[in-house]
């Protein structure tokens, strides 16, 4: 597991190049280059559009290292950070799978670019920021069938171009050297290839990366304009504000045939296009920490659709409603934020004949991340990054027809908001200086909501091949506990917490087949590292994660010798970010938004059957293999000893 190992060691590297860094003020601006090291998991969903392999979705994954260089530009307003970030490396993805014992998938990357903004908080020798831009990736894949070689596609691979978001945290070692983890997601789009028979595959990829870079600063290290030290006073961001924003977004809108009504499997569309947002909220504000409650209404033009055995395939999400709280820290006029909430999505899924109409209301799970700046007294600008994971399962009224509906989505919006009131606002002039030692061991309970996607995938044609995904929402509840050292504004340490989770969902086709998953707990052991502010601190996480996961692929009446249990105790890699507010010497209450992926060699074998494929292909276990990705939104109390 190189993404779980490096998550890990990402945060714990900047706590020691923090120990050793100068408690001097250092200058961001200006212009830098480095060198990166990383793990990239890599996603590909292959869709059978003219049921040449009876119409399925087909996911694919892949784990690998990373290997580049960087460059970009910084500039400093006070203690907020604004730049330019551009990246190539070259990446080890490489996956060969034996698909129904007659087909080899070769499914490789090693391309991956981006060109990025960043934007963030620098105090000190520190700088916390949120990502988003533009991606470039190359694949080189194919699809070859033994015993027919017309119908395959030799070559599936292509360069593409897509969209990244992400976050990441910087830590000076002097004047010109620093060290930064960095996690990025990568979404493109469809790209497509027609075999000489006439067939069309169609190709979705996504790309997770944590990376570790370290750079150098160039030109002169006597900067004019170094981040505000912890000296001085946020804005006030509190009150009501209404505000827009403009931006693009990508949906995943998915229908499972449970039932076997048209050869089973997942039939997945990829949506992209604009998307406009209004909304209005409050915030509180006390010292740096900023915490708020915020409505809005998304318009998008996200449609798409194709040909597909049983009719025209149509999907669109046209209107996306949120609430969620927003939680952060104030320095200077900048605030950092994460949020997390609930979204509704008015989701299309149907086919032109009629035969599948899986439309309604779905309900998901919202977590992400964004910046925000005073540009006068009451208006600012925003920029933020979201990732919804949407259940459809309760909402589409598919029960007589044995179908079932999902969708994820990731937007990427920047506009303004205007206070109301704010003509006697206070404007910022730094960052308050540490009044809270955050030293020490610590202890506490949490609360949280929690979105997983469990996905059975039929790589040995078991049952005509494909994927399932079943989504589930969530509550849960468990403990915690870290350790905690501090420098200055620069806090680190180790934390680790188990919950114990509501999370049961199920597809089920009377008499024929059910697919179930439920998570009955989480645990992580994870580095954590940001930046104090008063009573507040913001910070990044990341490390090893493990889910019991209980996921099923069974025939009906159950039990069946020929049905899969997927139940198991996974390894993946988390991510996120939080803010804690000490409410006094000893207790304090933090929000923080979580990633978990899963490793994909979870394989429940058939031994009835033997799949392995011709002389000189690895053909491997004959079964299917489980997969759980989820978010997750945590509110914790702690008490430290």
């Amino acid at each position: 597991m190189k993404l779980t190992l490096i998550s890990a060691t990402s945060i714990l590297s900047l706590a020691a190049a923090g120990a050793f860094a100068q408690d001097a003020t250092v200058d961001w601006n200006g212009w830098y280059a480095g060198a990166v090291l990383g793990a990239t998991q890599h996603k590909s969903t292959y869709e059978d559009r003219d049921y040449d392999w009876f119409g399925h979705t087909m996911d694919l994954r892949s784990l690998g290292a990373s290997v580049g260089i960087s460059g970009g530009y910084n500039v400093v307003n006070q203690n907020g950070l604004l730049g330019v970030v551009a990246d190539l490396s070259y990446t080890t993805n490489e996956e060969e799978d034996i698909y129904s014992s007659r087909v080899q998938i070769q499914n490789d990357s090693d391309l991956l670019a981006t060109l990025r903004g960043r934007a963030g908080i620098a105090v000190d020798n520190t700088l916390l920021f949120v990502t988003g831009g533009l991606a470039y990736a190359n694949f080189e894949r194919s699809w070859t069938e033994f015993d027919d070689v017309t119908d395959s596609w030799p070559d599936l691979g292509d360069g593409k171009v897509g969209a990244v978001v992400g976050f990441g945290l910087e830590r000076a070692i002097d004047e010109r050297w620093s060290v930064a983890g960095t996690f990025t997601t990568s979404i493109f789009d469809e790209n497509s290839s027609t075999n000489a028979e006439d067939y069309e595959m169609l190709i979705n990829d996504r790309v997770h990366r944590l990376g570790l870079s370290v750079n150098y600063k160039l030109g002169d290290v006597a900067g004019q304009a170094p981040a505000a030290s912890s000296s001085g006073t946020p804005a006030d961001f509190s009150g009501v504000y209404a505000g827009a924003r403009l931006g693009a977004a990508a949906a995943d809108i998915a229908t499972s045939d449970v039932d076997y009504n048209n050869y089973g499997g997942t039939y997945d569309v990829t949506n992209s296009g604009a998307l406009a947002v209004v909304s209005a909220g409050y915030n509180w504000q006390l010292g740096a920490t900023v915490v708020g409650l915020e409505a809005n209404v998304g318009f998008g033009d996200l449609q798409a659709g194709y040909e597909a055995h049983n009719g025209d395939l149509e999907t669109q999400m046209d209107q996306i409603i949120g609430l969620r709280g927003r939680a952060g820290m104030a320095a200077g006029n900048t605030l950092l934020y994460v949020l997390g909430g609930i979204s509704t999505a008015n989701v299309t899924n149907l086919s032109e004949d009629g035969a599948i109409d899986l439309g309604d209301t779905y309900t998901g799970i919202t977590v992400g991340a964004g910046v925000e700046q005073f540009i006068s007294n009451n208006l600012s600008w925003v920029a933020e990054g979201t990732y919804t994971l949407f259940d459809g399962s309760d909402d589409a009224d598919s029960s007589d027809s044995g179908y079932y509906g999902t969708a994820d989505l990731l937007t990427l919006t920047g506009g303004v908001n205007y206070y109301i009131g704010g003509e006697g606002r206070r404007r910022g002039t730094g960052a308050l200086a540490p009044s809270h030692d955050w030293s020490g061991p610590y202890a506490g309970f949490d609360v949280g909501l929690l979105a997983n996607e469990g996905e059975v995938t039929d790589i040995d044609y078991e049952d005509y091949g494909g994927t399932f995904n079943v989504v589930s929402l969530g509550a849960g509840a468990g403990v915690h506990a870290g350790y905690n050292w501090q420098n200055g504004s620069f806090v680190y340490g180790v934390v680790a917490d188990v919950a114990a989770f509501s999370n049961d969902e199920e597809q089920v086709a009377d008499d024929y087949r059910e697919v179930t998953s439920r998570i009955s707990a989480m645990g992580t052991l994870r580095g954590r590292a940001g930046i104090a502010s008063g009573n507040s601190l913001f910070y990044a996480t990341g490390g090893l994660g493990l889910i019991q996961s209980e996921l099923e692929h069974n025939y009906l009446p159950a039990p069946d010798a020929n049905s899969f249990d997927l139940s198991d105790t996974r390894l993946g890699a988390v991510v996120g970010l939080g803010i804690e507010h000490a409410l006094s010497d000893s207790m304090s209450f933090k929000i923080e938004t979580l990633y978990f992926a899963s490793s994909d060699d979870d394989y429940s074998q058939d031994p009835t059957e033997d799949c392995n494929g011709p002389t000189g292909f690895d053909g491997g276990d004959c079964g299917m293999i489980g997969v759980d990705t989820n978010v997750m939104i945590k509110a914790s109390v702690s008490y430290k000893f």
